[in-house]
């Protein structure tokens, strides 16, 4: 009989990228275990990504009393295994005296808070601000089973606290039959119109693009809440012809697969799949060198170049036209980037997780 792991998340309905990480983790692991979603008030969303059916759901109503609910489903269903994935549910698991070994997964930056605060204006508050929320999120995690976070630099991070943290990375979740040519005048960026994810740093990059290269295009995939503001600055820049907002695409590969470079501009991310992603397609990568994992992936100037500090929009815009200036390079650092990419198969990141199980289960 397979042993029980319940993921609890708050749903499966959106687009982004820690959802389908999920997906295709659990559709690749429920030959081995038998696994269930607990999600939070998605009622009749549908799910984004297609789910083995023999995973289970079960969703919580919004109306419900969220602790008690969740206390009452592990309770009668007895897993071996319950999995934390960063949000409310992180606060009430730990407490739930059920049997089950427990997960705590962070699906984001040790730094994230540097971000999630940012809008406090006061340095002092902001500073405290960031520190409670760090702070609160590690007395939390310490009282699992286990830690897992996205990159060997955040395990480390998180290690000065939680001897128990562990790191696997993300894993690929697509394939490309056919890698980029990079013979086209395009550059592409993918996530979300956020604050995190520094487009606003990305079309300050391309107004410097622009004087040196008028017929190369930017095309950013993706929504979020500043879809307007970067519109306007987009707009008020001149740079409506070269600069397109493209929203959600439901076919990533082919994204990828027609652009010549793939550029990332993000202030901070927990493991950024999406590189993984550009790299399994051929594509030369240009990044900030954030925290974290943007330096777990790319390897400065074999298969793309980091840049920093983050915001530095001048060396930015210089690796980017040096890429567009010299088609051979890009070529050359897109099959490398493939190269690179292999060790991110979902084979190989899964059996690390198979591990994990296992060693929890028999300890």
């Amino acid at each position: 009989m397979k042993r029980k792991i319940a993921y609890i998340i708050n749903g499966l309905w959106n687009s982004a990228g820690m959802e389908r990480v999920f997906t295709v983790r659990a559709n690749y692991l429920c030959r081995y275990f038998d696994i269930t979603f607990i999600t939070k008030g998605q009622g009749e969303k549908p799910d984004y990504f297609t789910l083995d059916k023999s995973i289970h759901r079960i969703d919580i109503p919004d109306k419900a009393s969220y602790e008690d609910m969740l206390r009452k489903i592990l309770l009668e269903e007895k897993y071996d295994i319950t999995v934390a994935t960063g949000g409310v549910e992180s606060h009430y698991l730990y407490k739930i005296k059920d049997g089950s070994k427990k997960v705590y997964e962070f699906h984001f930056s040790y730094e994230m808070s540097n971000i999630w605060k940012q809008h406090i204006k006061s340095p002092i508050k902001r500073f405290f601000a960031i520190q409670y929320q760090k702070f609160g999120r590690i007395y939390v995690a310490s009282h699992y089973d286990k830690v897992v976070v996205l990159s060997k630099a955040d395990c480390q991070k998180w290690r000065r606290w939680i001897p128990k943290a562990t790191y696997i990375y993300n894993p690929s979740t697509i394939t490309c039959k056919q890698i980029a040519t990079c013979e086209s005048r395009t550059v592409v960026s993918v996530g979300r119109l956020n604050f995190q994810k520094g487009y606003d740093y990305l079309i300050d990059v391309w107004k410097i693009v622009f004087q040196h290269f008028p017929e190369w295009t930017l095309d950013i995939y993706g929504d979020g809440e500043l879809r307007m503001e970067l519109q306007n600055k987009i707009n008020e820049n001149g740079l409506s012809d070269v600069v397109n907002l493209r929203g959600v695409t439901n076919d990533i590969v082919d994204a990828y697969h027609d652009h010549s470079v793939y550029v990332m501009s993000s202030r901070t991310e927990g493991f950024p799949l999406v590189l993984i992603e550009a790299g399994i397609c051929g594509l030369p990568i240009v990044a900030y060198d954030c925290p974290s994992g943007p330096n777990e992936i790319v390897v400065h100037g074999e298969n793309g170049f980091l840049v920093s500090p983050v915001g530095n929009v001048k060396s930015m815009a210089d690796y980017r036209m040096r890429l567009m200036s010299d088609k051979k390079l890009r070529q050359q650092m897109g099959h490398k980037s493939v190269e690179l990419s292999k060790r991110f198969q979902l084979e190989n990141i899964a059996q690390e997780w198979i591990q994990l199980y296992n060693q929890l289960l028999n300890s």
